[in-house]
């Protein structure tokens, strides 16, 4: 059975492979994105290790010359996304959103010049020339002055859209006068397990407000009708910081400016990290800058604290305690949300349901750590949610069952490799 779930794996990424990008899955999501395109890259090395670093370098390629690298990139075909181009209205040469996306490439880069090293040193030195420019954008555009994490624009920015924390932030974007829309989504996906209607509409506010102030993205910073602190996005680009210093050190190291510069990053970022903690919770929280004061939930974001590379004696053995108790309460780690929360929703997308994109961050941030039992009980459970449902988008953490999108890329390369480390399957 694991070697024909091992074969399933590898038949997805082939599947989604659309040459040097690919799809998240095919229908619901016709374009490339960009942390699934970096997550989809480590399943790729299973397959092709050359066309693992294709999918990166396509991805890095759609920079803008401000730095950012998006969220969407419009390639091929991709009439059935909606929002489309003609919606977001960037001006990019190839056609894409307007805001970003968590920012995981360096972490998956560094991996791959681990096991599988780029022949071409100029190629290289151009992604690490990109991904420094990223990194800089992100500490211009989105770093929040007060706190110094990391704040984001709309909610699709955080990679987690819908979720409860955002409600507050999302309250105040007054809906504008939007003409009529078909949401492609729903042609694929049960209306309950996707963001409600009221969402979308704000939703497209907040990309109206951004299309009419031209993409500035130094004004949309500070000025978009929603803006959060997010410790999903504080603790992604801490953690490739880490990762890209590394990187500068063995391919760079007389590249005193960048490291210099990576270094300061790294500083700030623990800084806004450590900021995030909230006593109310015991945990590491979303902060409103507008209101200026944390929003008391706990997410699966909270627990990124290892994987960021923080470990704070005192808070830490608190943290482990609210993962105890979330543990206890479903079949199935990690909800994307506090079970023992009122808005917790165990099959609508971000408010509940598991993700094994979350699960590989929080499970190796806990293995390295040594937080072994915790690392193995997210690891094992990652293992039985796609033994009993196969690799769907997301799942409930309570019954296992698969939801949202079906034949998923960025699950197919978790399970290929990560969920299936450290047991015995009788595949290489």
């Amino acid at each position: 059975m694991t070697h024909s779930l091992y074969q399933d794996a590898i038949d997805i990424l082939k599947t989604n492979d659309r040459g040097t990008y690919s799809l998240p899955t095919q229908g619901l999501y016709p374009v490339q994105f960009n942390w699934d395109s970096a997550f989809a890259a480590l399943g790729y090395r299973f397959i092709n290790p050359v066309r693992a670093w294709q999918e990166v370098q396509q991805l890095a390629s759609s920079q803008w010359p401000d730095g950012m690298i998006p969220h969407i990139m419009f390639r091929g075909h991709h009439d059935g996304y909606f929002p489309g181009p003609s919606i977001w209205k960037t001006g990019q040469f190839t056609p894409t959103s307007g805001i970003t996306q968590p920012p995981v490439l360096a972490s998956v880069i560094r991996r791959l010049d681990d096991t599988h090293p780029l022949d071409d040193s100029i190629e290289m030195h151009d992604m690490l020339r990109r991904l420094v420019r990223w990194h800089e954008w992100f500490i211009v555009a989105r770093q929040e002055p007060q706190t110094e994490a990391i704040a984001i624009i709309h909610p699709w920015e955080s990679g987690r859209d819908n979720m409860s924390d955002w409600d507050s932030g999302m309250a105040r974007v007054e809906i504008a006068d939007l003409p009529p829309y078909t949401r492609r989504d729903l042609d694929h996906v049960d209306a309950s397990q996707r963001p409600t209607k009221e969402q979308y509409d704000r939703y497209l506010t907040i990309i109206k407000y951004g299309r009419d102030h031209q993409w500035r993205q130094d004004h949309l910073g500070q000025h978009s009708p929603f803006r959060m602190v997010d410790p999903g996005m504080t603790a992604f680009l801490l953690r490739s910081s880490r990762d890209l210093l590394a990187l500068l050190q063995k391919h760079q190291p007389d590249n005193q400016a960048a490291l210099s510069t990576v270094q300061q990053h790294i500083e700030s970022l623990d800084r806004g990290w450590k900021n995030l903690w909230n006593d109310k919770v015991n945990a590491y929280t979303c902060y409103d800058p507008v209101e200026q004061k944390h929003i008391n939930s706990v997410s699966s974001a909270s627990f990124l604290s290892c994987f960021a590379g923080v470990y704070e004696e005192g808070r830490h053995e608190k943290l482990m305690g609210e993962f105890d108790r979330i543990s206890n309460k479903v079949k199935f780690m990690v909800p994307s949300f506090d079970p023992d929360h009122a808005d917790f929703d165990a099959k609508r997308y971000w408010r509940g349901p598991v993700w094994h994109v979350i699960n590989d961050s929080i499970g190796r941030g806990f293995a390295e750590h040594g937080e072994t039992e915790r690392a193995e009980r997210i690891r094992a459970d990652s293992e039985a949610l796609i033994t009993q449902s196969k690799f769907f988008e997301y799942f409930d953490p309570i019954t296992g069952e698969g939801l949202g999108g079906k034949d998923f890329t960025w699950t197919a390369s978790v399970y290929l490799d990560w969920v299936m480390q450290g047991a015995d399957h009788g595949t290489d």
